[in-house]
């Protein structure tokens, strides 16, 4: 008696087991074909989450005080702000600003979107170069806001219409898209 129970026991075990794989695969087909048919769903939406967790890490370090050639959270120059941060998420950017500069593709201001990086030259002559880097946070009635790692006042966040960030801008570049 006691072999057919667990003759009955090992089949019901069996089916169990061959129930569960078939649910398995029902669950990875559905998922497959799910993502196959709404391709560009789960892109924006990881895009978005994405640039959203750039923002809200980079938020943590407002404060910092401002550090020349500095890359850690003990003090920060504006490019060691900037990769630090995208390092966090898997990208790395490049050691300065004028080689952060070289990477992604141009973007219209009114364009811009959170996680895209904003650049600055120190003089007002375009032929200055590139000498400052932030990160865009958004784009709304008070022009495009962005947070950097400032000389006076660390992190920070700042607006592209304040004069003299105007007056210095170089333009906006995504990289978060060569990245992917």
């Amino acid at each position: 008696m006691q072999r057919k129970h667990f003759v009955g026991l090992l089949l019901v075990i069996f089916s169990l087991t061959n129930l569960i794989c078939k649910a398995s695969f029902v669950i990875d087909f559905s998922t497959k074909n799910a993502s196959m048919n709404a391709n560009e769903e789960p892109s924006e939406i990881s895009y978005l989450k994405l640039t959203n967790d750039i923002q809200r890490y980079a938020k943590k370090f407002i404060g910092i005080r401002y550090k020349s050639g500095g890359k850690a959270a003990k003090g920060f120059d504006c490019s060691g702000f900037v990769g630090y941060v995208f390092k966090k998420f898997g990208m790395k950017l490049g050691a300065c600003c004028t080689e952060m500069y070289k990477l992604g593709y141009d973007i219209e201001t009114k364009e811009a979107l959170a996680g895209d990086l904003i650049f600055f030259r120190r003089g007002k002559s375009t032929k200055s170069g590139v000498s400052h880097i932030g990160i865009v946070l958004e784009s709304n009635a008070n022009g495009l806001k962005f947070i950097h790692s400032a000389t006076s006042k660390g992190v920070t966040i700042s607006y592209l219409n304040d004069p003299y960030y105007s007056a210095h801008f170089v333009g906006v570049k995504r990289v978060i898209d060569s990245f992917q």
